[in-house]
């Protein structure tokens, strides 16, 4: 990514990488300039410093529902940790329209490799046109369906152990470099509607600005 260039809002973005390779670290700090989005924390452990105090943390749709503007994490209770309620989740988002919706950890909603919520489909395949964007991040891209890495316009991967992990990323986006480990706290960027080479940079505090570097 050239230096200074920005993420439209209404943009998929893919980001793998293992535990503690920066993956979060860079959302986080990423969407701290955005308004509207929304974090589907499954985990029940994200913290987002970065956006201020203003951020609303709900557990229940509910809650979530009456909201109507600015960032909030969405950390589901027990009883809503179910596809029904990770689809109703989406079908909101869908509907709602003008929103970013940051998924921590797409292993924890996609039972396997060709299962995902269909409204999280729906956000991926037919969200720009109401603007609503969705940041896709995993550690195990074998894991989880091809389609989100192959809708998204941004792909940011860390380190990633497994050499599988590194060929699905291969194959899906067709660059070989992904083949290689950036190694701790770096990452290779691509932007899947350009011809250009994917980019190696780092985690610093200028997170936002990436110094293009191409690779091949």
């Amino acid at each position: 990514m050239p230096r200074g260039e920005l993420i439209a809002s209404d943009e998929h973005v893919f980001v793998a990488g293992r535990t503690g390779s920066g993956k979060t670290y860079l959302a986080r700090n990423y969407l701290a300039a955005y308004q509207n989005v929304v974090v589907l924390d499954t985990k029940g452990t994200l913290l987002w410093p970065e956006a201020g105090r203003e951020t609303k943390i709900v557990t229940t749709m509910a809650d979530l529902r009456r909201i109507t503007s600015g960032r909030v994490i969405y950390r589901p209770r027990f009883e809503e940790l179910n596809m029904g309620a990770y689809d109703d989740f989406f079908r909101w988002c869908y509907l709602r329209k003008n929103t970013i919706v940051w998924v921590d950890e797409v292993m924890s909603i996609a039972p396997g490799p060709l299962s995902l919520p269909e409204y999280y489909r729906a956000c991926l395949t037919r969200g720009r046109e109401r603007r609503v964007a969705v940041w896709s991040l995993t550690q195990r891209p074998t894991g989880i369906p091809l389609v989100a890495i192959s809708e998204a316009t941004h792909v940011f991967v860390f380190d990633l152990n497994l050499e599988a992990d590194r060929k699905r990323i291969v194959g899906a986006t067709g660059e070989q470099a992904f083949a290689e480990r950036p190694g701790r706290y770096h990452f290779f960027y691509y932007n899947q509607t350009r011809e250009k080479a994917p980019a190696r940079g780092k985690i610093q505090a200028a997170t936002r600005q990436v110094v293009n570097n191409p690779v091949r």
